[in-house]
């Protein structure tokens, strides 16, 4: 079930995180697969049989480079992950240039936009694509609007682009997580996070890389064959509504 035998992937920002362990989940899977991250973890990919590239995602040359290498090095390129992104916790009061956005732009939403078109074009015995948002892309959340606004755009990209690729048997969707386990999503003290988490998320806990993981590599399955154009929210059902945690805060 979920074969990806004799199949080839790139994941971005896949040196740790949810990149990490969907990389690690989809060579489980019996795919070939390529990392590609900022930071130098060829040593750690080769441990565990993956491929690893050094790219920085906010050069678009830099992912046509990375999709001509799968192509040349393992002769296809079926399944694309676009996880690569970056985040701030700011007020929009103190965003302080435009410049400065625009690297964010470029590392959060353009990257995935290049990435989702290059690897499009190599895909010629169709594909699969995932992007991923966030849940700050359908709710609204005090200090992240520079982050919520490039994940928002992720999802129009993923609709937008399932329609067009359709015809040629690409299938492009969207996982959206909530408060996951990783070290971007840690960064705060992690005490506080695990707090927010189990008052507002319903299943009242964090979620895990793994989890995530689990969910792409069903989305770029055959088995997942007729779907496409759909944001899939894995965040322990925080994007529903109010928890009943939550609520009875409220209510005392």
């Amino acid at each position: 079930m979920f074969s990806l035998e004799n199949k080839t992937a790139i994941v971005t920002g896949g040196g740790s995180g949810i990149g990490k362990a969907t990389a690690q989940r989809l060579k489980r899977a019996g795919a070939n697969v390529i990392v590609a991250d900022i930071v130098d973890c060829s040593a750690d990919v080769a441990s565990w049989g993956g491929d690893f590239r050094l790219v920085d995602v906010a050069e678009s040359e830099q992912i046509v480079a990375l999709c001509d290498y799968a192509v040349n090095e393992y002769g296809r390129l079926d399944i694309m992950v676009n996880n690569a992104a970056v985040s701030t916790g700011r007020m929009l009061a103190d965003v302080d240039s435009a410049e400065n956005s625009l690297r964010f732009w470029k590392i959060n939403y353009l990257s995935a936009q290049m990435g989702t078109k290059e690897a499009a074009a190599r895909m010629t015995r169709g594909g699969a694509i995932v992007n991923l948002t966030s849940i700050t892309a359908v709710r609204g959340f005090p200090q992240w609007t520079e982050y919520g606004a490039t994940k928002g755009a992720i999802i129009a990209l993923t609709q937008t682009a399932a329609i067009e690729y359709a015809s040629a048997g690409i299938r492009v969707n969207a996982v959206a997580p909530g408060i996951i386990d990783t070290p971007m999503a840690m960064r705060e003290a992690r005490a506080m996070v695990e707090k927010n988490a189990s008052v507002f998320a319903p299943l009242g806990r964090i979620g895990t890389p793994e989890e995530l993981a689990a969910s792409i590599h069903f989305l770029v399955s055959d088995d997942a064959g007729y779907i496409t154009g759909q944001i899939l929210s894995v965040d322990g059902g925080w994007s529903t509504g109010t928890s009943m945690k939550a609520f009875e805060v409220a209510m005392a």
